[in-house]
């Protein structure tokens, strides 16, 4: 028997991983130590890519991340999540900071902004567990202003093979499912192209993979990347 589920189940199971980790998230290196090399180099690279002020949506934003970058670079920032806790930490942490950035309660799939409201959408590490790709990407197109920029950072983690994946960890696998992973279908890519895709499907242009070894920290774990659209 095939065991199904719907969007809002996955995203209830997705939701209460990241919110469970939320506290040790960053401690377990998932984010380049601030002020290190290694977060010099992302900031580098986002420099790069947009290196004039901007209005930016950051999506998922976890521990505000790209999103804390793109503030000390100077551009006004919002960046949404799901994960209360996530937002809790990115809110004291940008304080800290000194930084401001608009930290909202958000679904990433369809953002509740009014059309053509950002030169740039961002996001780190979420395509891999993005649900309704296609429908995710027309609402992101649909906030981006003429010619705006998508900027999606992610890599291949996982085996691309089937399941069952019992070498991962708990609490992983309870809450990524084989129900919850058939609602994302980027989770166990090994290449590009159905991105590549389903970004052309929804009518973006000038479509950019970039492999990123650079910006991993010789960790070693996947196959990190970037992929560059605009609306």
């Amino acid at each position: 028997m095939t065991t199904t589920t719907t969007a809002s189940e996955a995203q209830r199971n997705i939701t209460a991983f990241w919110s469970m980790v939320a506290p040790g998230y960053e401690a377990h290196h998932n984010v380049p130590e601030f002020d290190s090399p290694l977060h010099h180099a992302w900031v580098a690279a986002v420099r790069e890519l947009i290196p004039e002020p901007a209005d930016a949506l950051d999506l998922a934003t976890g521990t505000g991340f790209v999103a804390m970058i793109l503030a000390a670079l100077g551009h006004r920032v919002t960046a949404v999540d799901l994960s209360a806790d996530m937002l809790d930490l990115a809110t004291s942490t940008a304080g800290q900071r000194g930084l401001r950035i608009r930290f909202l309660s958000d679904d990433a799939v369809a953002p509740g902004f009014e059309p053509a409201s950002f030169d740039v959408v961002t996001n780190r590490h979420f395509l891999w567990t993005l649900r309704e790709p296609d429908r995710a990407l027309a609402n992101w197109r649909r906030l981006l202003r003429p010619g705006g920029l998508l900027i999606a950072f992610d890599g291949f983690w996982f085996d691309p093979e089937p399941g069952p994946h019992d070498h991962e960890p708990e609490p992983f696998r309870r809450h990524y499912t084989a129900a919850t992973r058939a609602e994302l279908p980027f989770m166990h890519l090994d290449r590009g192209d159905p991105i590549v895709a389903a970004m052309d499907r929804t009518g973006f242009s000038d479509i950019t993979l970039t492999t990123l070894e650079h910006l991993t920290g010789g960790s070693g774990q996947g196959v990190p990347y970037r992929i560059t659209a605009r609306a």
